[in-house]
Protein backbone atom coordinates (compact mmCIF):
# COMPACT_ATOMS: atom_id res chain seq x y z
CA UNK A 1 0.00 0.00 0.00
CA UNK A 2 1.53 3.21 -1.05
CA UNK A 3 1.25 6.62 1.01
CA UNK A 4 -1.13 7.95 -1.42
CA UNK A 5 -3.54 5.25 -0.99
CA UNK A 6 -3.28 5.56 2.89
CA UNK A 7 -4.51 8.92 2.09
CA UNK A 8 -7.39 8.51 0.05
CA UNK A 9 -8.25 6.00 2.34
CA UNK A 10 -8.02 8.17 5.28
CA UNK A 11 -9.87 10.77 3.41
CA UNK A 12 -12.64 8.13 2.42
CA UNK A 13 -13.28 6.98 5.90
CA UNK A 14 -13.22 10.71 7.36
CA UNK A 15 -15.75 11.58 4.86
CA UNK A 16 -17.87 8.63 5.26
CA UNK A 17 -18.01 9.30 9.20
CA UNK A 18 -19.13 13.61 8.49
CA UNK A 19 -21.98 11.70 5.99
CA UNK A 20 -22.99 9.79 8.51
CA UNK A 21 -22.69 11.75 11.25
CA UNK A 22 -24.68 14.21 9.45
CA UNK A 23 -27.90 11.90 8.45
CA UNK A 24 -27.76 10.96 12.71
CA UNK A 25 -27.85 14.61 13.82
CA UNK A 26 -30.55 15.10 10.69
CA UNK A 27 -32.61 12.11 11.95
CA UNK A 28 -31.72 13.53 15.56
CA UNK A 29 -33.43 16.94 13.96
CA UNK A 30 -36.33 15.22 12.42
CA UNK A 31 -37.29 13.54 15.76
CA UNK A 32 -37.28 16.75 17.62
CA UNK A 33 -39.45 17.88 15.22
CA UNK A 34 -41.95 15.14 15.12
CA UNK A 35 -42.09 14.90 18.61
CA UNK A 36 -43.41 18.77 18.80
CA UNK A 37 -45.81 18.24 15.70
CA UNK A 38 -49.39 18.37 16.42
CA UNK A 39 -50.54 15.02 15.30
CA UNK A 40 -47.80 13.50 17.95
CA UNK A 41 -48.79 15.91 20.76
CA UNK A 42 -52.55 14.98 20.27
CA UNK A 43 -51.31 11.40 20.23
CA UNK A 44 -49.56 11.12 23.47
CA UNK A 45 -52.13 13.36 25.09
CA UNK A 46 -54.85 10.93 23.82
CA UNK A 47 -53.11 7.72 25.15
CA UNK A 48 -52.46 9.40 28.69
CA UNK A 49 -56.80 9.97 28.76
CA UNK A 50 -56.73 6.44 27.73
CA UNK A 51 -54.52 4.90 29.97
CA UNK A 52 -56.55 6.79 32.50
CA UNK A 53 -59.58 5.57 31.52
CA UNK A 54 -60.65 2.57 33.81
CA UNK A 55 -63.89 1.33 32.09
CA UNK A 56 -62.63 2.10 28.69
CA UNK A 57 -60.17 0.00 29.66
CA UNK A 58 -62.03 -2.99 30.58
CA UNK A 59 -64.08 -2.76 27.59
CA UNK A 60 -60.38 -2.97 25.44
CA UNK A 61 -59.70 -6.20 27.62
CA UNK A 62 -63.23 -7.45 26.70
CA UNK A 63 -62.86 -6.64 23.16
CA UNK A 64 -59.65 -8.10 22.91
CA UNK A 65 -60.50 -11.17 25.17
CA UNK A 66 -63.71 -12.19 22.60
CA UNK A 67 -60.82 -11.83 19.73
CA UNK A 68 -58.20 -13.71 21.29
CA UNK A 69 -61.41 -16.49 21.66
CA UNK A 70 -62.33 -16.41 18.48
CA UNK A 71 -58.73 -15.69 17.17
CA UNK A 72 -58.65 -19.13 15.17
CA UNK A 73 -61.90 -18.47 13.40
CA UNK A 74 -61.26 -15.24 12.79
CA UNK A 75 -57.89 -16.46 10.64
CA UNK A 76 -59.55 -19.12 8.99
CA UNK A 77 -62.73 -16.99 7.78
CA UNK A 78 -65.19 -19.61 9.55
CA UNK A 79 -67.11 -16.42 12.15
CA UNK A 80 -70.61 -17.56 12.36
CA UNK A 81 -73.38 -15.18 12.88
CA UNK A 82 -73.82 -15.11 16.49
CA UNK A 83 -69.98 -15.13 16.99
CA UNK A 84 -69.17 -11.96 14.47
CA UNK A 85 -72.66 -10.47 16.13
CA UNK A 86 -70.37 -10.54 19.76
CA UNK A 87 -67.02 -9.83 18.15
CA UNK A 88 -68.91 -6.70 16.82
CA UNK A 89 -70.60 -6.26 19.96
CA UNK A 90 -67.56 -5.96 22.21
CA UNK A 91 -66.49 -3.27 19.16
CA UNK A 92 -68.73 -1.56 19.25
CA UNK A 93 -68.34 -0.84 23.32
CA UNK A 94 -64.82 -0.13 22.84
CA UNK A 95 -65.62 2.02 20.52
CA UNK A 96 -68.53 4.15 22.05
CA UNK A 97 -65.93 5.59 24.65
CA UNK A 98 -64.64 8.89 23.72
CA UNK A 99 -61.09 8.04 25.09
CA UNK A 100 -60.96 5.01 22.39
CA UNK A 101 -62.66 7.42 19.81
CA UNK A 102 -60.02 9.90 20.37
CA UNK A 103 -56.82 8.06 20.56
CA UNK A 104 -58.19 5.62 17.34
CA UNK A 105 -58.19 9.17 15.56
CA UNK A 106 -55.29 10.37 17.11
CA UNK A 107 -53.09 7.24 15.98
CA UNK A 108 -54.75 7.70 12.53
CA UNK A 109 -53.40 10.92 12.12
CA UNK A 110 -49.75 10.60 13.52
CA UNK A 111 -49.52 7.49 11.18
CA UNK A 112 -50.65 9.48 8.06
CA UNK A 113 -47.91 12.04 8.73
CA UNK A 114 -45.07 9.52 9.05
CA UNK A 115 -46.71 8.08 5.74
CA UNK A 116 -45.89 11.48 3.96
CA UNK A 117 -42.87 11.59 5.60
CA UNK A 118 -41.30 8.20 4.48
CA UNK A 119 -43.01 9.17 0.86
CA UNK A 120 -41.02 12.36 1.13
CA UNK A 121 -37.63 10.32 2.21
CA UNK A 122 -38.07 7.70 -0.41
CA UNK A 123 -38.33 10.20 -2.96
CA UNK A 124 -35.04 11.81 -1.63
CA UNK A 125 -33.06 8.46 -2.43
CA UNK A 126 -34.80 7.16 -4.53
CA UNK A 127 -35.71 3.19 -2.75
CA UNK A 128 -38.39 2.59 -0.62
CA UNK A 129 -37.63 4.04 3.16
CA UNK A 130 -40.29 3.04 4.86
CA UNK A 131 -39.70 -0.92 3.58
CA UNK A 132 -35.74 -0.49 4.21
CA UNK A 133 -36.69 0.37 8.04
CA UNK A 134 -38.41 -2.74 8.38
CA UNK A 135 -36.72 -6.17 10.03
CA UNK A 136 -37.49 -9.59 8.31
CA UNK A 137 -37.04 -11.87 5.51
CA UNK A 138 -33.85 -14.08 5.72
CA UNK A 139 -31.47 -11.23 6.71
CA UNK A 140 -33.77 -9.29 9.71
Amino acid sequence: MTLQSVDQAVDLEATTRAAETAVLLAAGAFGTALRGSPEFVRLRSAGAALGTDDAAQEAIQAFNGCRSELGLEIRLGTLDASQQAELEGFQASMLAFPTVAEYLAAQTAFEEICRETATLVSSEIGIDFAANCRSGGCCG
